[in-house]
């Protein structure tokens, strides 16, 4: 059955049964990658994803259940399924269905360009990609990871208090690893592109990036045990960011497993730190106008000059705490809970170039990746031993790679001692950015 008429039938049966407070979760999505391995196409999948959840309020508690069956028979048992779990569940929070009337924020995040995009090109793209890599320096020996990915997803949330929304978005990104040796030493480094638009992706200048970042970590040598002033590369820093990401979490905080409770309108961190969501940023990719409950999004300062300002919240977790709820509920596909996530986040960017965080630094270390982050960073303590990769830097200039370093410190204190922040801002495959920053006094270990 097509799924606006689903939609209909299990409005005029959740009606017939003279249900008041009741939702559909519609979500529809598509995923395809290529993978190419010595000039072939090694991997090809695509995989689609369909389904509905339905929840129901009963006697002031929430029962749901989900189906990924369209047909008119399913949808009684799809609807009675809700609600006997609403009637057994032992939770009793109070979980609000939302139907307030106001404006949705215009966010376009589909391109029609990129739908069309065939697989053939696809293919093209990522045997130029490889050949250029293989090609480009005699010390590469390999390119072991050669990918694109491109995905799709629609959304609809329908309820019986007037919500009726719809939002498609789509997009790609390309990686590639490669692995460089000269002589003894073998080192291999990665490059990505994320867009919604392909014509801008460039396999030559991808495989290029992967291959000279790969290339400039040969040869690398040892450094003295010490603490170091540091700069966290763009990357790097965005990785680290998002890890913690759970920390801005209102459900995190009301279970007391955020470093962040009691800690509202205080500072923590530098003054230079702002950290935005923002669910509305152009070409973002994770922008949309609504949350999985139906509550319009919008941009906010989770931490502006160093103050932390605001908690994320969905309905449940704002009407705990008596505030209206920031609009970001999540859930992990139509089977999923409400949960709580970020949109795009990031750090927002200063006024130094890279070339400039360099000479400020003058004599440091530079980090340009973080390996390990689930299980060498503690989430809750902000605490960190990482296996890192690196460059030392030396009367402002990067001089050579580092051999097998460590960094260890905490989060925390990491984001209080942030000193410069560059413009150099780059978001990772998912959707969280920062630009490269320096942080005054960071453990490093070879």
């Amino acid at each position: 059955m097509e799924i606006k008429l689903f939609i209909d039938k299990v409005f005029e049966k959740a009606n017939a049964l003279n249900l008041k407070e009741f939702e559909i979760y519609f979500l529809s999505s598509e995923n395809e990658s290529i993978k190419v391995f010595k000039s072939e196409v090694d991997t090809y999948s695509n995989s689609q994803n369909m389904g509905i959840s339905f929840r129901v309020k009963i006697d002031g508690k929430m029962g749901y259940s989900y189906t990924e069956s369209l047909e008119e028979e399913d949808i009684l048992t799809l609807i009675n399924t809700a609600i006997v779990n609403a009637k057994i569940i032992e939770n009793l929070d109070i979980i609000d269905i939302y139907g307030d009337k106001e404006n949705y924020k215009t966010i376009d995040s589909f391109n029609e360009n990129l739908a069309n995009v065939n697989v053939e090109d696809k293919i093209k793209f990522l045997l130029t990609a490889e050949q250029t890599a293989l090609e480009m320096d005699p010390r590469v020996k390999n390119v072991n990871y050669c990918v694109i990915g491109s995905g799709y997803s629609e959304n609809i949330i329908k309820n019986s208090k007037g919500l009726e929304l719809y939002h498609k978005s789509n997009s790609i990104y390309a990686y590639i690893a490669v692995v460089v040796q000269d002589g003894n030493s073998i080192k291999n480094d990665s490059a990505y592109i994320v867009t919604r638009d392909f014509s801008e992706m460039n396999p030559v200048k991808l495989a290029q990036e992967a291959v000279q970042k790969a290339l400039n970590k040969l040869n690398s040598s040892a450094i003295e045990n010490k603490n170091y002033k540091v700069v966290i590369q763009n990357d790097a820093f965005a990785d680290l960011l998002g890890s913690m990401s759970g920390i801005f979490s209102a459900e995190a905080v009301q279970k007391g497993i955020s470093k962040l409770k009691d800690k509202l309108n205080t500072s923590v961190a530098s003054p230079l730190v702002t950290i935005i969501d923002n669910p509305h940023l152009e070409n973002g990719y994770d922008s949309v106008p609504f949350d999985a409950e139906g509550v319009p999004t919008k941009e906010k300062k989770l931490i502006e000059n160093g103050i932390l300002k605001t908690y994320l919240h969905n309905l449940k977790t704002a009407k705990k705490d008596n505030i209206k709820t920031t609009g970001n509920a999540s859930k992990g596909g139509y089977k999923g809970t409400m949960g709580i996530s970020a949109f795009n986040l990031y750090l927002e960017k200063g006024d130094l170039s890279f070339e400039n965080i360099l000479e400020y630094v003058n004599n440091g270390v530079l980090i340009t990746g973080f390996s390990g982050l689930h299980s060498g960073l503690n989430s809750i303590s902000g605490d960190f031993s990482l296996a890192t990769e690196g460059f030392l830097i030396k009367n402002g200039k990067i001089e050579k790679p580092l051999d097998q370093i460590t960094a260890a410190g905490n989060f925390f204190t990491l984001l209080q001692d942030i000193e410069k922040i560059g413009t150099d801002i780059k978001f990772n495959l998912s959707a969280i950015g920062a630009p490269s920053v320096v942080v005054k006094n960071l453990s490093i270990s070879s």
